[in-house]
């Protein structure tokens, strides 16, 4: 009966530690959006419409923690965040100004809530 008894110990622990290395933080939500550019030339059509952008994006909360996701070449970006505000920067391979590349940006800092994912944030690289 001991046996047992720790053998389904051993196989609860187990589950607990497998379940802490999910990927997804526990308690988290999935953010996603799309790292685009901005501005440019003008055309007499008006400016030119967001372009997406390969890159990697950052969300760094108040305590300084921060996370990264890639962006592919159709800018779209995927983080799996714990509760709590988190302000969004990004820079692309292909947006550089004076020889240094972009720090692009989130207009407005995202709160994180264990409620609902939130979809469509644009970090944004604008340049004139």
């Amino acid at each position: 009966m001991k046996t047992a008894c720790r053998v389904a110990a051993s196989v609860a622990a187990s589950v607990s530690i497998l379940a802490g290395c999910s990927g997804q933080p526990a308690d988290g939500q999935t953010v996603t959006g799309m790292l685009v550019r901005v501005g440019g030339p003008a055309a007499q059509s008006g400016p030119p419409p967001p372009l997406p952008l390969p890159g990697t994006i950052v969300a760094r909360n108040a305590a300084g923690q921060q996370f990264t996701a890639t962006a592919g070449n159709d800018g779209r970006f995927e983080l799996s965040l714990p509760p709590g505000r988190y302000r969004l920067t990004g820079h692309s391979p292909q947006v550089w100004v004076n020889n240094q590349q972009e720090l692009c940006s989130a207009q407005e800092a995202i709160q994180v809530t264990k409620r609902r994912p939130l979809r469509k944030i644009w970090v944004i690289c604008s340049i004139s």
